[in-house]
């Protein structure tokens, strides 16, 4: 029987320096995201990166807060963000941790996940989480750094269903969509949104950076599976990049509101 999903663990596979590596070459997120995020949090005082990753997020939002603190369980992936920030915000604190094992509790006026919020225990982190956010204090996932729109979209999408497949898991199993959006129960949404925008990259940089997310991580899949995979993939999109280029929308969705010290039935 197909398992229910690519994703079995609690984001084991980002502690791989290969997939640190691969995780560069995802897309950036779009300029007005960081706008949004500045007007939902009440003050401009602490933001809170929760599975910071390569830094995306806390560097963007540290040219509006006064302090970020950037948490991450992996420490290929601290060390990559320090790295590429190479000192240019000294307000950011980066903090190799768990966001189980850090103080939420500390006031803050934003805590915003990468698509990371799913991957956290929520019993835990949540209750912390609405003590820090005090009155006002906003919590916010952000999510889609892949393409959203261009004309090969439908046969990517055939390609990933196939290996998800190919792999033994069941695509879009109920069990695994519910798993990824059950952080929503522990938030009093007020709102959602999303950015859409252009982005062109070298091929060899979007193949690369497939393997920065779980599902295609080298080490799950073996060596020899990742470059069937790679080359499947080349060769689906080689007779759309013009000079190695390729051209996609990116679509990020953003959802916010008051964290929960317990779920919503």
């Amino acid at each position: 029987m197909p398992r229910p999903g690519p994703v079995e663990n609690t984001g084991d596979e980002f502690a791989d320096p290969d997939v640190a590596r691969a995780y560069v070459h995802r897309p950036p997120y779009p300029e007005a995201l960081y706008l949004r995020l500045a007007e939902i949090a009440p003050r401009h005082g602490h933001a809170v990166d929760l599975g910071c990753g390569p830094g995306k997020l806390a560097t963007g939002l540290a040219d509006t807060f006064d302090t970020v603190t950037a948490i991450d369980p992996s420490g290929p992936m601290i060390s990559l963000a320090q790295a590429l920030d190479d000192g240019g915000h000294r307000n950011i604190r980066w903090l190799h941790a768990a966001a189980e094992d850090a103080d939420l509790t500390l006031p803050f006026d934003l805590a915003v996940g990468g698509a990371s919020l799913h991957w956290l225990r929520h019993d835990v982190v949540f209750p912390r989480m609405r003590i820090g956010a005090g009155r006002d204090g906003r919590v916010a996932a952000v999510g889609g750094d892949g393409p959203s729109a261009a004309p090969w979209l439908g046969d990517y999408g055939a390609l990933v269903r196939r290996w998800i497949e190919q792999l033994g898991f069941q695509f879009n199993h109920p069990e695994f969509v519910a798993r990824m959006n059950a952080h929503e129960a522990w938030i009093d949404i007020e709102g959602r949104e999303t950015f859409t925008h252009g982005h062109c990259m070298p091929l060899a940089d979007f193949i690369e950076g497939e393997h920065s997310r779980a599902t295609w991580s080298r080490a799950k899949m073996g060596m020899e599976a990742a470059r069937a995979f790679d080359d499947d993939l080349r060769r689906m999109l080689e007779p759309h990049s013009v000079d190695g280029m390729l051209a996609f929308d990116v679509t990020t969705h953003l959802m916010w509101g008051r964290p929960r010290a317990t779920p919503r039935a």
